[in-house]
C-alpha cells in the first residue's frame, strides 16, 4: 500500500513507511489500497502535480562504488526546493552525493572501468542483455504524460509486479512461520517452556518489522531517488534468496534465535526494496497509465499478503500434525519459497534501468528528519485531527491482529491447532476488510464520503461489542471479526482520501510522510497496548476496551462532522425510495462558485438537488425556517443561508461571499413551493445574486415530483401513500448561464424548456404502453354510459384486435377514438406524452369519476376523455343526449361546448370543477367551478386551469390555480421559443404552435387573453 508513488527525496521514506503498515499491521491494509484506486481515479491533476518532481538526466562520469553497486546514473540534473534546473551546462559538474565515510573508503578503491561497467552491464556478460534507458533532455515535463510504455517496458512492469508479489508473499511468510514456530516450541520443547519469549513471539516479531520502516525511511528514501531503482530491486532481489536460506539453515540446525536474527535482516531488505519498486513504476509507464499501473501493484500486493497469512497458517498446521515437528513444518515451506525466489531474482534482471533523479548530498539527519516533519502536520488542525483518526485505524488494525493470535493460541477452534485457528480468523477479518474497503471505494468514487467516518466508528465500536458476548473462536465472534474488519475499512477510505484531498500540493510529502510516522508510531503503541491487556483482561472483555475506546472515536466523529453523516444517511434513505434520472449532470462546475436554480415541488428538493449534485450544496431558505425549533436545527446543522424578507440585502451579500469563496449556493427562484405543478413567476433576488457575484447560473429542473407525499398533490402534504416504491424522477440540467444575462423570466423559460427535455426522455410511449396500464385495471370498469360500460381487458382486446366491439353508441365513439390516436406512432406519442403532462399537474384528478362527452369532434376528447383516463385508472362516464339528469359520484366535468350546454340542465349535487376547452366566456351556474382551459385545434392541451382557484400559502399570501381572462396555466414541457415570444414548443408539439393573437404568456405562467381594445390596435 502507498500513497505516492514517486518520492522527492527527502520524503521517499514514506512508501518504505506505508508497506510496513500494509505488511505487518493486518489486510485491513487492503482498504488503504481501495483508497489509492480511488484517489488516482478520482483526478490526474494529482499525478500531474507529481510530474512536478520527476527529475531529467544526461550523461556524465559516475563516482562512487556504491553507485556501481546499484547503478547509480551517470549524473542528473536535480532540482532544489521544487525549482527545476533548465540549462544543463550551467549544472556544476557532480560525481554524485557525499557519502558516509565507509563508501568513501570503498570509492578510493574503485576504478572508472569497474563504475561504467556497473551501469552497462558488461561485467557480467553471462547475463542477459539490459537496457539503460537514459531519456535526452526535455524542456518540459509534459513528455512523462505522453509517454507510451515500449513491449519492453510493459514486460520489465509485469515482472516488476511479480518480484513484488513474491517477495511480499515471503515476507508475511516468514513472518508467520516464526510464530506458530514459537507457539509450538513453547508447548513441547522444555528449554523454553510456556513463559519464554518465544510463546510471546509475534509480538517481538511486529516490533522487528515495523521499527526499520520508522528509523530508516528517509535514508532508504534517499537510496532510492539517487541510485537506478532497478539496481536496487536487483540487488534486494538476492539478498532475499540469502535471508531465506540463512533462515532454512537455521530451522535445519534448530535456532530460533538465528531464525529472528535474519527476520530482522529480512525487515531492513523489506523497506529498502519499497521505495525503490514503487518509484520505477512511473518511469516505465508514464502518467497516462499510472492509475492502471498503480492499481495492479496495489492489488498483487494485498493479495499476496493475505495470501501469504491464510496459507502459511495452514501450511505449517498441516505439516506439523502430519510430522509432529515444528522444524520440519517450517523448513520444507522455507525451502519451496527459496527455490521459488530465484527465478524471481532471474526475472530482476531483465527490468529496464533509468538513471537517478537527484543528487541530493548525504546528511546525517535523514535519520531524524521524518519526526520534525510532524511539526507540519501537527501545525494544520484539518490535517492533524485526520491523522490521528487513521492513526487510530492503525491502532486497532495491530490490536485486531494480536488478539486473534492470541485467541488462536489459547482458544483453537473446533479442536484444531494455533497455525489452523489463526489461518481462520485471518480470513474472517481480511474477507471483512476487503468487502469493507471494495464498498467504501465505490461510495467515495466520485466524491469523498466524509459521512462513512462516523459511521464506521459506529459499525467497528458495535462489532467490538458484538463478540465480547460471544465465546472467543466461536462462529458468532468470527462473524464479528468480519463485521469490524468492514467497519474499519469503511472509516479509513474517506480519512485517508481527505488528509492527501486537503493538504498544501507543495507540503503534501511532508504530510504523508509525517502521517505514515505516526501510522507506524501507532502500530508500535498498539503491540505495547495489546501485551498490557493481555496480562490484564480476558479476551472478552479486551474487546470491551476496544469498544469504549470507540465511543470515544465515535462521539468525536460526531462532534466534529455530523453535517456529512446525516446527509450521506439522508441520501441513502432517498436513494433506497427515490431512483433518479439524471441528464447532463456534467454541466456542473466541478469547482469555483455556482448558483443553482430549480423549480420546488417538494419538501424533499434539497435532498433531491443533493442526490443530483455531486458537490455540497448551501441552500437559501427562508428565515421564518429557521424560527422552528426542530426545523432550524436541521437548517443550521447543513449550514444553509437563512433570508429575511425585511432586509434581503444583507442576506444576499452573505451568500455573494460563500459563492466568491467557491460554494454552490442553491436558490429556488419562484421563492415558495408550487401548489398547482408548474412553475410560478420567478422573484427578483435571483438576478441580484448573479450579477454581484458573477458566477455561473445553473438551471435545474426535476420532473415526476408530483405525486410524492412531499408534494402538494392530492391537495395535502405528507398525509398519503406513496404511489410506488421505489419512486422515480427525472432531472434536467442545463447549460450555466452567464451573469449578465440572467434575468427572471429567462430563467423561467429556461426551466420549462428543460422540462420538455424531462417529459421526452421520461415518458413512457407506444402501444404497448397503454396495453400495461389497461392489463393493471384488468376486470375493473374504466368507461361507462348509460347501462353499459368497459373493462380494462375488454379495451386492450379491441386494442389488439384493432377493432370496435361495444353495442353501445358512446362506448362505441370512445373505442374509435381510442383506434384513431393509436394508428400513427407519431401522433400517438403525442397524445400520450401530453396525458401525462396533465398527470404532473393540480388539475384533473386521479381515480375521481370524470364526467365527459365523446364523438363531437372537440380538443379535448383524445386526451381528457380518453387517454389520460387510461395512464391514471380514472373511471370516466360519457353522457349523451339520452341522459337527463347528472349521474352520481361525478367529482369532476371536463369538455367543450357540448358539456357546456348540457351543464344548464344537469345540476351536480355538490361543487364540482368544470375544465372548459370551449374558449367561451365565464360560466356561472349552481354548483359547477367554471375552470377555463386550452387545446390546440390538433387536441393537444396546453394550458389547464387548476382544481382550486386559489390555494393559501403558511406565509399569508396565496397562489393561483385559475384567474379571470386566462385559459390556465401552461403545463410542464412546453416553452416559449424564442423566449417572450407567442410561439410555444415542446416535447408533444411536432411543430412550434403559435398562440391566437389574443393570447399571451404572461409573468405568472397563465394564457392570459388580451383586452378588446389593446386586440383591436
Amino acid at each position: 500500500m502507498t500513497r505516492n508513488l514517486r518520492l522527492p527525496s527527502p520524503h521517499a521514506g514514506k512508501a518504505a513507511r506505508t508497506d510496513a503498515l500494509a505488511a505487518f499491521l493486518l489486510p485491513i491494509g487492503s482498504a488503504g489500497t481501495a483508497l489509492d484506486g480511488l484517489n488516482k481515479r478520482k483526478s490526474r491533476k494529482t499525478a500531474q502535480r507529481r510530474n512536478n518532481h520527476h527529475s531529467l538526466s544526461t550523461s556524465a562520469p559516475t563516482g562512487t562504488p556504491a553507485a556501481a553497486l546499484f547503478g547509480r546514473s551517470r549524473s542528473s540534473i536535480p532540482f532544489s526546493s521544487g525549482k527545476r534546473r533548465f540549462p544543463p551546462e550551467h549544472a556544476a559538474p557532480t560525481s554524485g552525493p557525499p557519502l558516509p565515510a565507509l563508501f568513501k573508503k570503498l570509492e578510493k578503491n574503485a576504478s572508472p572501468s569497474s563504475r561504467e561497467r556497473a551501469c552497462t552491464g558488461t561485467d557480467y556478460p553471462s547475463l542477459p542483455p539490459m537496457i539503460c534507458y537514459n531519456p535526452p533532455h526535455m524542456d518540459d515535463v509534459q513528455t512523462s504524460k505522453k509517454k507510451m510504455p515500449s513491449k519492453q517496458e510493459w514486460r520489465g512492469f509485469y515482472s516488476l509486479i511479480l518480484i513484488q508479489a513474491q517477495n511480499a508473499f515471503n515476507e508475511k511468510a516468514a513472518q508467520f512461520l516464526l510464530i506458530p514456530l514459537g507457539v509450538w516450541l513453547a508447548s513441547t520443547n522444555a528449554a523454553y517452556g510456556p513463559d519464554s519469549w518465544v510463546n510471546s513471539l509475534q509480538y517481538i516479531l511486529a516490533c522487528i518489522f515495523v521499527l526499520p520502516y520508522i528509523l530508516f525511511s528517509p535514508f532508504v528514501g534517499w537510496l532510492a531517488d539517487c541510485f537506478c531503482k532497478a539496481r536496487i530491486i536487483q540487488f534486494m532481489s538476492f539478498l532475499q534468496i540469502l535471508v531465506l536460506g540463512a533462515m532454512l539453515l537455521c530451522y535445519k540446525y534448530e535456532n530460533i534465535e538465528m531464525a529472528v536474527f535474519w527476520f530482522c535482516v529480512f525487515s531492513v531488505q523489506a523497506t529498502i526494496l519499497s521505495p525503490a519498486k514503487k518509484g520505477v513504476v512511473k518511469d516505465m509507464v508514464g502518467s497516462r497509465q499510472l492509475g492502471y499501473a498503480s492499481g495492479l501493484m496495489e492489488m498483487s500486493l494485498i493479495l499476496s499478503m493475505l495470501a501469504a497469512q491464510i496459507g502459511i497458517f495452514a501450511w505449517f498446521d498441516i505439516l506439523q500434525v502430519s510430522s509432529n515437528d515444528g522444524w520440519e513444518a517450517a523448513a520444507f515451506p522455507t525451502f519451496i519459497l527459496t527455490c521459488i525466489a530465484v527465478p524471481v531474482a532471474i526475472a530482476s534482471l531483465y527490468l529496464p534501468r533509468y538513471p537517478a533523479n537527484q543528487t541530493r548530498k548525504f546528511e546525517w539527519k535523514l535519520f531524524y528528519e521524518h519526526f520534525v516533519q510532524l511539526k507540519y502536520l501537527w501545525s494544520q488542525r484539518d490535517l492533524r485531527l485526520s491523522e490521528i483518526g487513521v492513526s487510530y485505524f492503525w491502532f486497532l488494525a495491530g490490536a485486531l491482529m494480536l488478539i486473534s493470535l492470541q485467541i488462536a493460541q489459547e482458544h483453537p477452534i473446533d479442536g484444531t491447532g494455533f497455525s489452523m485457528s489463526a489461518a481462520i480468523l485471518m480470513a474472517w477479518l481480511s474477507g471483512g476488510t476487503v468487502v469493507g474497503g471494495v464498498i467504501a471505494s465505490i461510495i467515495c468514487r466520485k466524491k469523498i464520503e466524509l459521512g462513512l467516518i462516523p459511521l464506521g466508528a459506529i459499525g467497528f465500536t458495535i462489532g467490538c461489542i458484538f463478540m465480547s458476548f460471544f465465546a472467543p473462536g466461536s462462529l458468532p465472534s468470527n462473524i464479528g471479526f468480519g463485521i469490524t474488519g468492514a467497519f474499519a475499512a469503511a472509516y479509513l477510505v474517506p480519512l485517508n482520501a481527505h488528509l492527501q484531498d486537503n493538504c498544501d500540493p507543495s507540503n503534501r510529502s511532508t504530510v504523508i510522510a509525517a502521517g505514515n510516522l505516526m501510522d507506524c508510531l501507532m502500530g508500535l503503541v498498539a503491540v505495547g497496548f495489546q501485551l498490557m491487556l493481555r496480562n490484564i483482561f480476558s479476551i472478552q472483555n479486551q474487546f470491551w476496551v476496544l469498544a469504549a475506546l470507540g465511543v470515544v472515536i465515535t462521539i468525536v466523529a460526531f462532534r466534529l462532522i455530523p453535517r456529512e453523516f446525516i446527509r450521506m444517511m439522508g441520501l441513502w434513505i432517498m436513494r433506497i425510495v427515490y431512483r433518479s434520472r439524471i441528464i447532463h449532470q456534467d454541466r456542473i462546475p466541478e469547482d469555483g462558485g455556482a448558483v443553482i436554480v430549480s423549480n420546488h415541488v417538494t419538501y424533499g428538493d434539497a435532498l433531491f438537488l443533493s442526490l443530483i449534485c455531486p458537490r455540497p450544496i448551501r441552500f437559501i431558505v427562508a428565515e421564518e425556517f429557521v424560527a422552528i425549533r426542530w426545523l432550524g436545527w436541521i437548517l443550521e446543522l447543513f449550514n444553509c443561508l437563512p433570508i429575511s424578507s425585511r432586509n434581503p440585502r444583507e442576506s444576499l451579500s452573505k451568500a455573494i461571499q460563500a459563492l466568491k469563496a467557491g460554494e454552490v449556493i442553491c436558490i429556488f427562484p419562484e421563492g415558495q413551493l408550487t401548489r398547482t405543478g408548474t412553475l410560478c413567476a420567478a422573484r427578483r433576488g435571483l438576478e441580484m445574486l448573479a450579477k454581484k457575484s458573477r458566477c455561473p447560473i445553473v438551471p435545474i429542473y426535476m420532473d415526476e415530483l408530483w405525486g410524492s407525499i412531499f408534494s402538494y398533490s392530492g391537495n395535502r402534504f405528507f398525509s398519503k401513500a406513496p404511489l410506488r416504491v421505489p419512486y422515480r424522477f427525472t432531472a434536467a440540467i442545463g447549460e450555466p448561464i452567464e451573469p449578465d444575462a440572467v434575468n427572471p423570466r429567462m430563467v423561467i423559460n429556461t426551466l420549462r424548456e428543460l422540462s420538455s427535455t424531462c417529459l421526452e426522455i421520461a415518458a413512457s410511449i407506444g402501444r404497448d404502453a397503454i396495453l400495461n396500464h389497461l392489463e393493471r385495471i384488468a376486470h375493473k370498469p374504466l368507461v361507462f354510459s348509460k347501462n353499459a360500460r368497459l373493462s380494462g381487458y375488454e379495451i386492450a382486446e379491441c386494442l389488439m384486435n384493432d377493432t370496435v366491439e361495444a353495442e353501445h353508441p358512446e362506448l362505441r365513439k370512445w373505442l374509435s377514438t381510442l383506434l384513431d390516436s393509436t394508428r400513427s406512432q407519431s401522433r400517438l406519442c403525442d397524445f400520450w406524452m401530453n396525458a401525462q403532462q396533465l398527470e404532473r399537474v393540480n388539475s384533473l384528478q386521479p381515480r375521481e369519476l370524470l364526467l365527459t362527452s365523446i364523438g363531437r369532434e372537440e380538443v379535448h376528447e383524445t386526451v381528457a376523455a380518453v387517454l389520460w383516463p387510461i395512464l391514471t385508472s380514472t373511471p370516466v362516464y360519457l353522457i349523451s343526449d339520452g341522459d337527463h339528469s347528472m349521474p352520481e359520484g361525478i367529482r369532476q366535468i371536463a369538455g367543450s361546448d357540448f358539456l357546456r350546454r348540457r351543464l344548464y340542465s344537469l345540476v351536480p349535487n355538490t361543487r364540482t370543477p368544470f375544465y372548459d376547452f370551449s374558449g367561451s366566456g365565464d360560466l356561472v351556474l349552481p354548483n359547477i367551478g367554471w375552470r377555463p382551459c386550452f387545446a390546440t385545434d390538433r387536441g393537444i392541451i396546453l394550458a389547464m386551469s387548476m382544481k382550486r382557484s386559489v390555494f393559501k400559502l403558511d406565509d399569508g399570501t396565496v397562489q393561483l390555480g385559475m384567474r379571470a381572462r386566462t385559459r390556465g396555466r401552461l403545463l410542464p414541457g412546453f416553452y416559449q421559443n424564442p423566449p417572450l415570444s407567442n410561439v410555444i414548443a415542446g416535447a408533444t408539439l411536432s411543430t412550434p404552435y403559435s398562440l391566437p393573437p389574443n393570447l399571451y404568456l404572461d409573468e405568472s405562467g397563465f394564457l392570459a387573453e388580451l383586452q378588446s381594445s389593446n386586440h383591436e390596435q
